[in-house]
């Protein structure tokens, strides 16, 4: 079985938003047969489908280097997590590709091996002599651009207050490593609360008594909080990842989300907080995200968008897979030659 036979079966379909995607795609028709023409391809897994970068960085290198490899971003259902790796692994031209939006803990069951062995979330699945190993490299490459923000107003992660908006995937990751670098509280908002409190309890049992789960409803007295007062807001669900949805959850307690009301919540954030930093790392297909928008309007400037996050994990990533398989990669780069050409990537198409 091969990626072939996974989209001829209706198993997965190819990603039509991301640039540089549509290698299978002519006048509007799919030609598997491109895909012999090929030596190998990574192919990263999304539940749906959205603006994402992945392809557009990593096609752009590939054509840079010469390389006979693409990067072909497919939606499917997570729920197939082992079905499609079964036959990905089987695949001679699969080289690994990313655990995007829904797929991040449901494929860790059917991988091989992950490293470090404790993830509780994947972002890179990388093939290493026909067995599947998963790593994170999402989390460094976003807590190295909150690091980056936190430095303009003087701040570090040690000593600082977060609310979270997420409970899985990439958010329990970033948790654990905001846990770990000292940050004094960490609130975690969920919409569900008993996702929100097992994280905090992990976190708690693992590290210290820095955290607290709490239900969407509560938002804005956690954001508002004049006691335990927040110093970054950071989205790490996919919340508002189709631009529709106020990606930060600023809730107005028994109404779901008010233009106004979160406008108002924002004005208030802003003295109460002049410095405080608002992180979304949502990909919308219409940029920015809905958080990031009002919370510039309402004069809010220590903003952080995805974009630094995609590059920064891309680095690492793509030398995992080029490493694992240096047959088929003629040409190499370093984790540094490879984010200069993600970072011009992105400069010259977003």
């Amino acid at each position: 079985m091969t990626l072939k036979n996974l989209l001829e079966r209706g198993i997965v379909n190819v990603a039509r938003i991301p640039r540089d995607n549509d290698f299978l795609i002519e006048n509007n028709k799919l030609k598997l047969e491109k895909l012999d023409e090929l030596k190998g391809y990574t192919v990263p897994l999304i539940a749906h489908d959205y603006g994402a970068s992945t392809p557009l960085m990593w096609n752009y290198l590939y054509l840079q280097l010469n390389l006979p490899i693409r990067n072909i971003m497919v939606i499917g259902d997570p729920e197939n997590s082992k079905e499609i790796l079964e036959d990905l692994r089987n695949d001679p031209r699969y080289l690994g590709g990313g655990a995007g939006v829904g797929f991040k803990e449901k494929v860790i069951p059917f991988l091989d091996s992950i490293i470090p062995g404790n993830l509780k979330a994947v972002n890179i699945i990388v093939k290493e002599n026909s067995k599947l190993v998963g790593y994170n490299t999402d989390t460094l490459g976003f807590v190295k651009s909150l690091e980056e923000s936190l430095e303009k107003v003087g701040k570090t992660i040690q000593g600082s207050n977060f609310i979270v908006y997420g409970a899985g995937g990439v958010a329990k990751e970033v948790t654990k490593m905001l846990a770990e670098r000292k940050a004094r509280r960490i609130r975690i908002v969920n919409r569900t609360f008993s996702r929100a409190v097992a994280l905090a309890h992990y976190i708690n049992e693992t590290y210290d008594q820095i955290a607290e789960g709490i239900g969407e409803e509560l938002s804005r007295g956690a954001v508002l909080n004049s006691e335990v007062k927040v110093d970054a807001l950071l989205n790490l669900s996919d919340k508002g990842s189709d631009g529709n949805l106020l990606s930060i959850a600023m809730y107005d307690g028994d109404h779901p989300f008010n233009e106004k009301n979160s406008r108002d919540i924002l004005r208030q954030l802003k003295n109460l907080r002049p410095n405080v930093l608002i992180a979304d790392i949502t990909s919308p297909k219409v940029q920015p995200s809905v958080s990031l928008r009002l919370a510039k309007a309402e004069g809010i400037e220590n903003l952080l968008d995805g974009k630094p996050m995609v590059i920064n994990q891309a680095g690492p990533a793509y030398v995992f897979v080029q490493n694992a398989r240096p047959d088929m990669h003629s040409k190499k780069v370093t984790e540094e030659e490879a984010l200069k050409v993600f970072k011009e990537a992105m400069e010259r198409y977003s």
